[in-house]
Order: C-alpha cells, then sequence, then structure tokens
C-alpha cells in the first residue's frame, strides 16, 4: 500500500475518548484529501455491540452503524462497519479507522488496496507493535521530526548486504499473491542460503516486516520469514545449486550497497 497516511493513537486502553478521536481524526484526513469513504472496521460483530463502542459514538451512530446503515461525517464522508469477516476488500478509496486493533487486523489491512489511510486505535498499547515498527506511523499528539519522514524513521534490516538481497528478489518475484507460487519460493530459498554461506544473519521477523514495508502481501512474508528462520539456523554453511551464479548474485548486492 504505497502512499498510505498512517496514524497511530497511541496508549489507549480501549477508551470510549480513544475511539471518538479516531473518527475524528479520519474525518479529519477525508476532509484534506477528499475522501469519501471511511470504514470503521470491529475485530467482530460482538465488538459493535460493545458498551464502549455505544458510549464513544452516541446512540444515534452507535445504532444506524449496528444496522448497516453508513453515517454521514462533517466532511461529507460516508462512515460504514466491517468485521475482520465482512471485510473482504477495498472497491474505492477509502480512510480505514482500526478500531480494538490486533496484529491479525493490521495484518489484513496491510493486505488491501484502495487505501488513502489508516487509522489505528489498538486493543491495548503494545497490540500492535510490529505495524508499528514496520511503518512508522504518525503518533497522534507527537510531531513529526524534521528532517526525517516516517516511512524512513525504522531501518529493518541493520545488514546492507542482506536488504539487497532482499530488494533483488522483491524485484522479481510476484507480489500480487499472498501465497509465494514454487518458482518464487526456490528464489527466496536460492537468495537466503546464499546470504548464509557467506555468514549473514538477521532476525526472520526483520525480514518479514521489511517485506510487508515493501509490497509483500503479510501471507507471503510469513513465508518468508519462516524460510530465513530456518535457512539462518542452518549450523554450517549450505552447499549452492550453482556456485558461479551465486557468486554473481553476491557481488550485485555488495555492488549496489556502495552506489
Amino acid at each position: 500500500m504505497p502512499n498510505v497516511q498512517r496514524v497511530l493513537l497511541p496508549d489507549t486502553n480501549q477508551s470510549p475518548v480513544h475511539i471518538l478521536a479516531g473518527v475524528k481524526v479520519a474525518d479529519r484526513l477525508c476532509e484534506t484529501s477528499g475522501t469519501l469513504e471511511v470504514i470503521f472496521l470491529v475485530p467482530a460483530k460482538a465488538s459493535l455491540t460493545s458498551g464502549a463502542l455505544h458510549e464513544a459514538l452516541g446512540a444515534t451512530i452507535h445504532t444506524k452503524l449496528v444496522k448497516g446503515v453508513p453515517v454521514t461525517l462533517p466532511s461529507g464522508a460516508q462512515m460504514r462497519c466491517e468485521t475482520m469477516k465482512t471485510l473482504k476488500w477495498v472497491s474505492k478509496p477509502s480512510v480505514l479507522i482500526a478500531i480494538f486493533a490486533g496484529q491479525d487486523m493490521m495484518d489484513k489491512i496491510d493486505s488491501l488496496q484502495n487505501l488513502v489511510a489508516v487509522v489505528a486505535v489498538p486493543w491495548t498499547p503494545d497490540a500492535i507493535e510490529n505495524w508499528n515498527r514496520t511503518w512508522s506511523p504518525q503518533v497522534l499528539g507527537k510531531p513529526t521530526k524534521s528532517g526525517k519522514s516516517a516511512a524512513s524513521a525504522n531501518k529493518l534490516i541493520a545488514d546492507p548486504i542482506v536488504e539487497e538481497a532482499m530488494k533483488s528478489l522483491t524485484s522479481v518475484i510476484n507480489l500480487g499473491t499472498a501465497v509465494l507460487n514454487a518458482s518464487d519460493d526456490d528464489h527466496a530459498r536460492r537468495t537466503l542460503r546464499i546470504l548464509r554461506s557467506r555468514n549473514h544473519q538477521e532476525p526472520a521477523e526483520n525480514i518479514k516486516l521489511w517485506a510487508i514495508k515493501n509490497g509483500w502481501l503479510p501471507k507471503a512474508a510469513e513465508r518468508l520469514e519462516t524460510l530465513a528462520e530456518k535457512t539462518f539456523a542452518l549450523r554450517s554453511k549450505p552447499k549452492l545449486d550453482n556456485p558461479v551464479h551465486a557468486e554473481q548474485s553476491y557481488q550485485r548486492w555488495m555492488d549496489a550497497t556502495k552506489s
């Protein structure tokens, strides 16, 4: 999801005040971007009928959302409610509010298209830590550091050669599918084995987060994480099928770090 604005409401503790703040932030984002659709995403239907949401939204808005009736926000945008089960895709440019968000919800959001912005209201302060590490969202109430964009605030892969290898892999695989096909899976294995043969190590979770940030769908990124975990855990250097090609690939990655 390139060029998506991401906002985090920190330390929410499931407070009705923060839920209402999330709606207001989404409304402002709609006003500034000209977006006409807002998705109020909750984990399940039972979440919508909880007392906390009734208190936060007020009886009129809450009743409409429960009945599946869109609510018109001050910006003119229409806000509808969806659950993790009902939200399959997003057909129009939309701002999404993730209510009581956990990492599984954020993984689902990362796989969606047509999102203009995401406003995250987590279940607990650390419930979406991986999403926070991946995207470095704007934290409500904290100014953005000058000269440092949110997108580049966190460097997820410390080893520059590993990062170049992941860029090379990303450029040749099919990013449009949630499951790696056999060819892409083999390509990922070869890339990781070359890195391990040169004694490179990187936490597998970091590789997964980097992949998601760079266009991989979450399920495919999880597969890459599994492969990385297994490969970097090998006690001895793996034997490479084509040493000459492996050497050429490694040299390209090294050269790319110098450019």
